[in-house]
């Protein structure tokens, strides 16, 4: 009987049924897009928020190493736990040096670095490290440096020295010469362009610090720092330090890379760690927010609809009470009918925003994304969530209708 009664309801009111099927597919469409690239959403935004620069520096310890690091040390840090999570690190050497071209003389800071070198890491592929994948915010007028005795050097240091793209630059270094050619003018709006970067190579060699460098910039992915994840880890028990350590936590990762370098002291770079994880939540926060306001928005449209066919429906509705229908009976038809109408919804959701979510990763970050398996059953339960949202009022409207006030006449 019932199922004869929802057959003819769907048969006879195919507009009305309609209009809420359509309204619960795009509340599970949204959903479903919405939440399918929330997570990729942060993944691809930690790996945008990398152009921001390295968020981890490893320096050395006050104990060990005698103010340096060693340069041999440097494929562990690829090597570590979280090894994929790392996209990039960068060593440098400083040291003080008179530089002079055309008859000018200025002091500043020599740097020796990896531009882009390839590491051989073992058990892994090769890698290419260097300042052009950590720091590719730099604007380079000219080009990276190649050989051992070129290098590029600051805006604001080119300038006091007047040399431009193409010129030469002579370092010296306690009696110690070097000449460099200078191939590239860098910009960075900081203290960079009071440098000269030079092969970290050919630096050692002037400062007499082979095989040493002075820190290491490290870029990593890492989640958003909550009040766990603050925690001091001496003081953490077994189970929770076990916990802290295999989550991508800056300050986790910072300490996986201490463990592989020598007489090294890694910490994270608060400035750019905190403004990153303070972003990507809020990010969250706002596709968590549009989720519920597009399922609140296909609710109001399902009870809105459901209104105005409960109205259409009073003399029928009337008709069963007066026959002796109770109040069961009477709900489970139209939530039998919302509820078919939601399944049928939901999967149709689930497709729909599943494309949608592909057509919003290719457009905002020209990339793929894998919809995960969990999302299926969501975009079921966020249409049974619109549905059973949508059909309180007007359900209530429905089992309110006194027979002899509709009947009368």
């Amino acid at each position: 009987m019932l199922f004869r009664i929802l057959k003819n309801s769907f048969l006879k009111r195919p507009k009305a049924v309609f209009l809420i099927f359509l309204s619960i597919t795009m509340g599970a469409a949204v959903a479903t897009a919405f939440l399918g690239i929330a997570g990729e959403v942060s993944h691809k935004m930690a790996l945008e928020l990398r152009s921001y620069g390295a968020n981890i520096l490893i320096e050395p310890s006050a104990a060990e190493g005698g103010g340096f690091l060693r340069e041999e040390d440097l494929p562990k840090i690829k090597t570590v736990f979280w090894k994929y999570n790392i996209t990039g690190f960068a060593p440098y050497l400083f040291g003080i040096a008179e530089f002079s071209s055309g008859g000018k003389r200025e002091r500043g800071v020599v740097s020796g670095t990896w531009f882009a070198k390839q590491l051989e890491v073992p058990g892994e592929d090769v890698s290419t490290q260097g300042v052009k994948g950590i720091a590719p915010w730099w604007e380079v007028q000219g080009r990276w440096p190649e050989d051992a005795d070129e290098a590029i050097i600051g805006a604001a240091l080119a300038k006091r020295l007047n040399v431009a793209s193409g010129g030469e630059v002579t370092a010296l270094v306690k009696g110690r010469r070097q000449l460099f050619r200078i191939v590239g003018i860098v910009t960075t709006g900081g203290y960079e362009e009071e440098q000269l970067f030079a092969p970290l190579v050919t630096v050692q060699t002037l400062l007499l610090q082979t095989g040493k460098v002075s820190r290491v910039q490290v870029s990593a992915l890492t989640v958003p720092m909550d009040d766990f994840g603050k925690k001091d880890p001496s003081t953490m028990s077994k189970d929770e330090y076990e916990k802290w350590y295999c989550t991508a936590y800056v300050t986790s990762v910072a300490k996986n890379v201490e463990e592989v370098m020598a007489g090294s002291r890694a910490k994270p770079v608060w400035q750019i760690a905190s403004a990153e994880g303070a972003l990507l939540n809020k990010l969250n926060s706002v596709m968590l927010l549009l989720t519920v306001l597009a399922l609140g928005a296909s609710a109001t449209s399902v009870s809105t609809s459901l209104m105005a066919s409960m109205a259409e429906r009073s003399k029928e509705i009337a008709l069963m009470k007066a026959v002796g229908a109770d109040r069961f009976q009477i709900s489970s038809i139209f939530i039998g009918e919302t509820l078919i109408i939601s399944v049928v919804g939901g999967i149709v959701g689930y497709f729909i925003g599943d494309q949608l979510a592909e057509v919003i990763s290719r457009t905002v970050f020209n990339s793929t994304i894998a919809s995960p398996l969990w999302l299926f059953p969501t975009a079921i339960i966020s249409a049974f969530v619109v549905a059973i949202a949508g059909s309180i009022a007007p359900l209530r409207r429905a089992l309110l209708v006194e027979p002899v006030k509709v009947l009368k006449g």
